[in-house]
């Protein structure tokens, strides 16, 4: 008898122990599959984060991609209707769109001025005469008190003069008018550029009524200040990369102007600068006249081998 309750006891004790090892076990195992679980979790969650943000990324350089055209009301309003669109009862426009000519360009640049001036910030900023007036003012200053552009190095004078060239020779006013249109019209900025260089190169065969072209000497001076000096490229760093890349551009244009008519005098080689800014063209999104800058600079490339 008492044999069998020393087995009856063992037997209890084996599975008493038993039930203690395997819930030990059980939980063991639990709590790794929840470790797991909880690991994989984290890992998809990662990469679930970076889809969205891929995601949002697309988004936002789809959003800048249909931005490209910019709304014809839009334009209307900043550069004016041409005449014959104002008749009444046009209903037809031809599909074939004619290329301006210098009093369409000229007629464009005073309706651009008209524009500005009926802004709130342009007109919170209280300059005198309205903008067409402080740009005529602006344009005598830059083009009477020009920048360093060989020789910046020479001294710590001639760099700090250079770096501040346009608050010393616009003033604190109209230069921060100026950042201001650049903010508030970023939207149209790259067509204003556009109609700008052409007004400032097209030959206007004695026909022009707007003052403010500066002359080509003047371009290329400020052309090489903005690519070949530190006063130059600080400027353009502290703007935004598409104001950015399309200055540079422009500015590759003038140089090539320059060369043209011989008047580089300070030697500067344009092949550097039109090797970047036909990589920035590239890479910049949003520009809708893209591939028009690419087949120019593409063309210069040949010319600049």
């Amino acid at each position: 008898m008492e044999r069998w309750v020393k087995i009856i006891i063992a037997v209890l004790v084996v599975g008493v122990l038993g039930f203690f090892i395997y819930s030990k076990i059980v939980n063991w195992h639990k709590g790794n599959v929840e470790t797991a679980v909880i690991k994989e979790k984290k890992i998809w969650q990662k990469k679930s984060n970076q889809l969205e943000q891929e995601i949002t990324n697309l988004q936002e350089e789809l959003t800048v991609v249909k931005g490209q055209k910019v709304p014809e009301e839009k334009l209307a309003e900043v550069f004016g209707e041409e005449e014959e669109e104002k008749e009444k009862g046009k209903k037809e426009v031809s599909s074939v769109k004619k290329q301006p000519d210098f009093a369409d360009i000229e007629r464009q640049i005073l309706a651009f001025f008209s524009y500005l001036d009926n802004q709130k910030y342009v007109q919170s900023s209280k300059l005198e005469g309205g903008v067409y007036n402080q740009y005529k003012i602006s344009v005598e200053k830059l083009s009477s008190t020009l920048p360093i552009v060989a020789g910046e190095m020479d001294s710590l004078y001639n760099m700090v003069r250079n770096v501040a060239h346009f608050y010393r020779v616009l003033g604190k006013n109209r230069l921060l008018l100026a950042r201001q249109i650049l903010i508030n019209e970023s939207e149209v900025i790259e067509s204003v550029m556009k109609t700008y260089y052409l007004w400032c190169t097209m030959d206007d065969e004695g026909k022009a009524t707007l003052q403010g072209r500066p002359s080509l000497e003047t371009q290329y001076e400020y052309a090489g200040y903005l690519l070949n000096t530190l006063g130059g490229r600080s400027y353009l760093l502290r703007r935004g990369p598409k104001e950015r890349t399309l200055t540079t551009y422009y500015c590759v244009l003038i140089l090539d102007r320059a060369n043209d008519a011989e008047l580089n005098s300070k030697g500067i080689d344009i092949r550097p600068y039109l090797k970047s800014s036909l990589m920035e063209i590239k890479n910049q999104i949003g520009l809708i006249y893209q591939k028009e800058y690419i087949a120019k600079l593409n063309e210069l490339s040949l010319k600049y081998p």
